[in-house]
């Protein structure tokens, strides 16, 4: 358990040059985007968002698609847990797509998340 902890406080130090003065807040939570969102979004491209709740550090991926699929895969030693989610997205709904996310994760304890022992997949 203290492992964890430790593992948790490394990875919130070690994601923290990514949350700047673009970074917005959904919830209790700090987004950071790695990528500038186009006008035009194509069919299955990725965007990538670091998520800080008080507990732990995210990369949230996001990939435009029609489906609406979230899977959480754990994290290897130093690495951090990773969530990809297919969902319908624009340059005017990324926030809410964020959101519908963050939200649909309650029910695996986010934002308190901890590290699953393998990958879960769902839909939203």
């Amino acid at each position: 358990m203290l492992d964890e902890r430790l593992e948790r406080i490394k990875r919130k130090r070690n994601c923290r040059m990514h949350f700047d003065v673009d970074s917005f807040q959904i919830s209790d939570c700090t987004v950071a985007s790695v990528h500038d969102i186009p006008d035009v979004i194509y069919e299955n491209q990725e965007f990538d968002f670091y998520v800080e709740s008080i507990y732990d550090v995210y990369l949230l991926r996001i990939i435009h698609s029609p489906d609406y699929v979230v899977s959480i895969y754990p994290a290897k030693a130093d690495g951090i847990i990773y969530i990809v989610s297919f969902i319908p997205v624009s340059k005017d709904t990324v926030k809410e797509s964020i959101q519908k996310v963050l939200y649909t994760l309650e029910t695996y304890g986010f934002p308190k998340l901890k590290n699953p022992k393998s990958s879960i997949t769902f839909n939203i």
